[in-house]
């Protein structure tokens, strides 16, 4: 009875699958280009410099490919945009892959926290060397989560509440 209560598809719906490498090997830098504190920094995301994200993505839209041809999605379903239903073998998949690789702006880790002589903040969120800054926000994350950073960085603000009270 289910098809008999919910609306079909209105004109122009359809849907949209996206892969993403949430735990991503890669790692790329952010260094300064000059001393001058105007200056843009030099950010290199380096995507798929290590080969196995690489192969988790293929896999991801191989994936995508599989649910988005699930009988329930019929009603939606057109032709693939993206990439397109010519590019079916691994070597045209790892090229879409790569041409198309972007950020979605959750940036994290880039101050990393820790007991390390490499970690940037402390577990008291006090940038070392520095009197009086601590940094709050997801670069502290001392790698990235498995999901959206929306949560985490809450749970750091928490945190950072309750140390700043202290």
């Amino acid at each position: 009875m289910l098809g008999d209560t919910v609306p079909g598809p209105g004109r122009g719906a359809g849907y949209t699958l996206v892969v993403s490498v949430v735990a991503p090997f890669s790692r790329g830098s952010v260094r300064l280009s000059s001393a001058a504190p105007d200056t843009a920094p030099l950010i290199d995301p380096g995507y798929y410099t290590d080969g196995r994200d690489l192969d988790a993505a293929v896999a991801g839209l191989r994936a995508a490919r599989e649910l988005g041809n699930a009988p329930a999605f019929a009603p939606w379903r057109g032709q693939e945009a993206q990439p397109g239903a010519d590019v079916q073998d691994d070597s045209a998949l790892r090229a879409y892959v790569r041409r198309s690789a972007h950020t979605y702006f959750h940036y994290a880790g880039t101050c990393r926290m820790g007991t390390d002589d490499d970690a940037v903040v402390d577990t008291d969120l006090r940038v070392r060397g520095v009197d009086g800054l601590r940094v709050i926000d997801a670069s502290v994350m001392p790698s990235p989560v498995n999901a959206n950073t929306n949560a985490t960085v809450y749970g750091i603000a928490e945190r950072a509440a309750q140390i700043l009270r202290t």
